[in-house]
């Protein structure tokens, strides 16, 4: 019976090992995976906090201001009393600098807040007193709030605003991206993987030697997918709107277009992923690294801006974050149809292009 085992499980290892495939999903895309996020999250430039400044009216406190502001961003900053000095790592973690965006009024550091592109902002009060506006939710806001008070050597208690207006809170921001993830998600699973799977089981073997075409065959699941996910998508809106008042402040009918031209963007890219993988294993590989390094990289949970600038230049022309950017702006900038024309062609376009490519090298065996 040992002997049974040690063959069988010698057998196992050998079919595993011929694999190149299975080799690649289990070793090299996890290494691609580590490098890339370690690349990522470990720069040796010391953190940067973005903040953002309301310039007062008179002319004086305008200055003043800035003063203060070239003061926090002339140099790096050192947290004091937390300071381990043999153990450069650690005190690299407590570093900080500040980058600091001037805006003219309220209205236009509201969108610098939804867009990402800062994570708090502070406004001078009739007295002289910098109100930090933050919401309590938002990790990053929060650490800057206490960065910020440690420096100036003030209690964190009489110069903090909650920020709790729809569109201004972190779930505002979340909510759109998840939306854009499920549209990815539902397509690459239930186009791409309905594909593979039928070809693994050899059903599509069957299905060749009918007069069917070969773009009726993929069109049906595209059709399919697109009634599916509609409903799920208006669902999980619905209930957003419901149960944590996230607000749609732009027009339905822009949602519906990137709706809509989102399934036709990721069902593209599912029938090319899909189109030639002969394997659970491959086709499982191909779909899981099409889903993960987009979450990953495009901005769901925060902004991909906070990446280094030579990745966000890439980051924000994948297909996840053209739908998931454009989403947020009908969600909390209250975009119309025209203002997200041009992503619903660009996410268009992409479809077109990757399932004429997927339906001319598409393995029906």
């Amino acid at each position: 019976m040992n002997n049974a085992l040690i063959n069988l499980m010698n057998t196992q290892f050998r079919q595993y090992i011929r694999e190149p495939e299975i080799l690649f999903w289990s070793f090299g895309f996890p290494l691609l995976l580590v490098w890339l996020l370690g690349v990522s999250f470990s720069s040796q430039d010391v953190p940067e906090r973005d903040i953002g400044i309301i310039l007062p009216t008179e002319i004086v406190e305008q200055q003043k201001i800035k003063q203060w502001g070239e003061q926090l961003t002339a140099q790096e900053h050192t947290i004091s009393g937390i300071i381990n000095k043999d153990d450069i790592k650690r005190d690299k973690l407590v570093r900080v600098k500040y980058n600091i965006t001037y805006y003219p009024n309220h209205d236009a550091v509201v969108l610098g807040l939804k867009r990402g592109d800062i994570e708090m902002f502070i406004e001078q009060d009739a007295e002289g007193k910098r109100i930090h506006y933050l919401d309590p939710q938002n990790s990053d806001a929060l650490l800057t709030y206490y960065l910020l008070n440690q420096q100036e050597g003030k209690q964190a208690k009489d110069n903090l605003s909650i920020l709790e207006t729809p569109g201004l809170r972190y779930l505002d921001f979340l909510v759109p991206g998840l939306l854009a993830m499920a549209i990815m998600e539902t397509c690459l699973i239930a186009v791409g993987w309905a594909l593979a799977e039928k070809r693994i089981a050899r059903v599509t073997r069957q299905m060749c030697i009918t007069p069917m075409r070969k773009s009726t065959f993929l069109m049906a699941h595209i059709l399919a997918c697109l009634i599916i996910n509609f409903t799920e998508i208006l669902i999980i809106y619905l209930f957003a709107e419901v149960y944590f008042d996230v607000v749609m402040q732009g027009s339905f009918y822009a949602f519906l277009l990137l709706l809509l031209t989102g399934n036709i963007c990721f069902s593209g890219l599912a029938v090319l992923v899909a189109s030639r993988a002969r394997k659970a294993q491959t086709a499982n590989g191909l779909l899981e690294v099409s889903i993960l390094i987009q979450i990953l990289l495009s901005g769901i949970f925060f902004s991909y801006k906070k990446f280094p600038p030579w990745m966000a230049d890439i980051i924000e022309y994948l297909p996840l974050t053209i739908l998931a950017d454009n989403m947020r702006k009908i969600f909390i900038e209250g975009s119309d149809v025209m203002q997200v024309i041009p992503a619903a062609i660009i996410l268009s376009l992409i479809g077109i292009v990757t399932f004429i490519m997927g339906m001319k090298i598409f393995r029906w065996y």
